[in-house]
């Protein structure tokens, strides 16, 4: 509990402090606890309680990253086809290209192509 302060602090600063987060104390004991809310939030809440016991944290995951639809890779893979690359030419530009993976458009060209 003499960590958790921190840790929640070191959490805001890395991810925002609008992330979700459930604080969890002393699971399947007596007193056992779950607060839900955000980073921010939860820092609010430690300093005004204090922390007793053991605690298990639950971060919400990381929002998803925007970035070409597999319809958009599919499509700019056909264009370089039809241009006359080979299909290993085309997943590498593609992947440059759009800032993917090579693998997410290698994936694609063979279900597609």
């Amino acid at each position: 509990p003499h960590r958790l302060a921190r840790t929640l602090a070191d959490l805001a600063d890395a991810l925002d402090t609008a992330r979700r987060v459930v604080l969890a104390r002393e699971l399947t004991k007596l007193h056992e606890e779950v607060w839900r809310g955000t980073l921010g939030e939860a820092l609010r809440y430690v300093q005004e309680v204090e922390p007793r016991g053991e605690y298990v944290l639950v971060i919400e995951g990381a929002p998803p990253v925007d970035g070409p639809t597999d319809r958009e890779i599919a499509d700019a893979l056909e264009r370089q086809v039809n241009a006359g690359r080979s299909t290993r030419d085309a997943v590498a530009e593609v992947a440059r290209e759009l800032g993917v993976s090579r693998r997410r458009v290698y994936d694609l060209a063979t279900r597609h192509g």
